[in-house]
């Protein structure tokens, strides 16, 4: 995944790595960090414990503003923990 320019929001815990290691490999890379989902989010990185389709009540602020987001045409994608860990991977 290409994370140049991207404008980027975290949520959740991306183990084993911490925040401030997952926002500096990101600025590294040359993406914006943002803290907040935005009509400029392009991608929001969502933790383990945000992807849980059985118990939406449990979603974070964040993935329920980027999924509203989503639902009003934004093109905003949602990237799980896994799929981040492999892009990282990827860029070796």
């Amino acid at each position: 995944m290409e994370w140049k320019d991207k404008i980027v929001v975290i949520t959740g815990s991306l183990r084993p790595l911490t925040r401030t290691q997952v926002i500096a490999y990101l600025e590294s890379q040359g993406a914006i960090v943002q803290s907040f989902v935005s009509n400029q989010t392009q991608v929001l990185i969502a933790g383990h414990k945000q992807l849980d389709l059985f118990d939406p009540d449990k979603r974070s602020q964040k993935y329920q503003a980027a999924l509203s987001r989503q639902a009003d045409g934004q093109a905003l994608e949602i990237v799980s923990e896994d799929a981040f860990f492999e892009a990282v991977k990827e860029t070796g």
